[in-house]
């Protein structure tokens, strides 16, 4: 049925490249073509270069993979459901912060700072070592900067400790966790 149909149609045979119908190549210019590539068009599985993989070829065996042990520490397995910081907003900074029965330690951050998500990080292995103990949550001092001027926080990333309602530590900058963990300490030992 296919053969009728290209019998009857007066149009010149095409072929699919790249899904995009071109017009056969005449003779003529078939002859001046050059071949791109490892080698003529007849000897590649894909008319592409970049998908010319032979994995018997000596380029592929010269390809150095991490050895099984190497590649067994790279992997890091992360429960779905480990606590993180969680991001917190205006409406709901009294009912989190304020009204909160356990410590609770705040970074204000912003989506355009760098230092903010290596702080972030931070203070998320902070939220999973201290679950329970500690509440750990994240403020965008962009979207909400009336919380921010409140506390006088005129620079990001800064991380603040709450007690009862009120600040009781602050910490300014991208510092180690180090820092951070001392700081919980300190004011745990003042029953905390």
């Amino acid at each position: 049925m296919a053969a009728a149909a290209a019998a009857s149609c007066p149009a010149a045979p095409r072929r699919l490249c790249s899904a995009v119908a071109l017009p056969a190549p005449s003779p003529a210019a078939s002859r001046h073509r050059r071949v791109v590539g490892y080698g003529s068009s007849s000897t590649r599985k894909w008319p592409c270069r970049r998908w010319a993989h032979r994995p018997e070829s000596a380029a592929a065996s010269r390809i150095r993979r991490p050895t099984p042990s190497r590649r067994a520490a790279a992997v890091r397995v992360v429960c779905a459901y480990t606590p993180r910081a969680e991001r917190i907003t205006a409406c709901s900074w009294n009912e989190y912060v304020v009204c909160s029965d356990i410590p609770v330690l705040i970074e204000f951050w912003a989506s355009w700072c760098g230092p903010c998500k290596m702080v972030t990080r931070i203070v998320d292995e902070i939220a999973q070592e201290y679950d329970g103990r500690i509440k750990c949550y994240k403020l965008d001092t962009d979207d909400y900067p009336q919380i921010a001027t409140a506390y006088s926080i005129e620079r990001i990333p800064t991380v603040l400790l709450f007690k009862d309602g009120e600040k009781i530590d602050s910490i300014t900058g991208t510092l180690p966790k180090a820092v951070y963990v001392k700081a919980i300490e300190k004011h745990r030992t003042e029953e905390f």
